[in-house]
């Protein structure tokens, strides 16, 4: 499953390309899976150049300059890259932006898989999920005081159900979610009616700390020894103390921890 850390990455290597760059066509590949308007395609993006990309939790934003913005949501496996005209789309390419220098930007997912939106302005309602998404967790608005805030209101939900939440934190899925339970200490089965409010500050610290890290030094930290990212697999040993890791379903994800490492509160 595709989560913000990786949706970073995508952004990386082609926003420094594409910004500022103008799109001299538009080519939908799969007209089933993308609904966008043509007349205001052709508008609003064609010929126009882009002013900037942005990522909300799983969302990437493409802003023209035409005041249009072209809106992705990766889903679990969608990938938005570079790539060369001349190379063919594979099958689950959805759309291409091509440039007047022989690249193009693609947007490809599996057929039930991703969204595209195209809006005119600044009114994103309507979007569904996109609309409804919580706070970035890398932005300054999400606070531990807003954490514990949001977090308090599910008291009967499990830790790792609500950092996976999207409607209060966006962006985080399976895999990260047991990295922060992890590096906070505490069982992503444990529920929030459970923990004080100095423990969930806890949680809010190591989000953040593990997301940043991720963001800004993927490679290393998927190399790290002492992340459970690494250990994810049946018969794995406890980076830190070399215990037994347990796998478990817990908000109906298969999950990994170290009993010994994470307690209850």
């Amino acid at each position: 499953m595709i989560e913000l850390p990786d949706v970073e990455r995508m952004i990386d290597a082609f926003a420094g390309y594409a910004t500022g760059k103008t799109v001299s066509a538009v080519l939908i590949d799969n007209e089933e899976s993308v609904d966008i308007d043509p007349e205001l395609t052709e508008e609003k993006i064609q010929g126009h150049a882009i002013d900037s990309v942005e990522r909300h939790g799983r969302f990437v934003v493409v802003r023209f300059r035409s005041g249009a913005n072209l809106v992705f949501h990766m889903g679990n496996d969608g990938r938005i890259f570079l790539e060369s005209q001349t190379t063919p789309p594979d099958e689950d390419s959805r759309i291409r932006l091509q440039f007047a220098a022989g690249r193009e930007l693609r947007f490809a997912a599996p057929a039930d898989e991703g969204e595209i939106h195209l809006v005119d302005g600044e009114d994103f309602s309507g979007l569904g999920t996109f609309e409804r998404l919580g706070l970035d967790p890398l932005s300054e608005e999400f606070t531990s005081a807003v954490f514990v805030k949001l977090a308090s209101a599910k008291p009967r939900t499990s830790l790792k159900g609500v950092l996976m939440n999207q409607e209060i934190v966006a962006g985080i899925g399976n895999e990260y979610a047991d990295e922060i339970c992890f590096q906070a200490g505490y069982r992503p089965d444990l529920k929030v009616k459970d923990m004080t409010v100095e423990q969930l500050e806890r949680v809010h610290t190591y989000l953040r700390r593990v997301l940043r890290r991720a963001t800004l030094h993927w490679q290393a930290a998927h190399a790290d020894p002492g992340w459970l990212i690494n250990r994810r697999a049946p018969g794995s040993d406890c980076p830190r103390c070399s215990s037994s890791l347990k796998s478990m379903s817990v908000s109906g994800r298969k999950t990994y921890l170290c009993p010994r490492c994470q307690r209850v509160a």
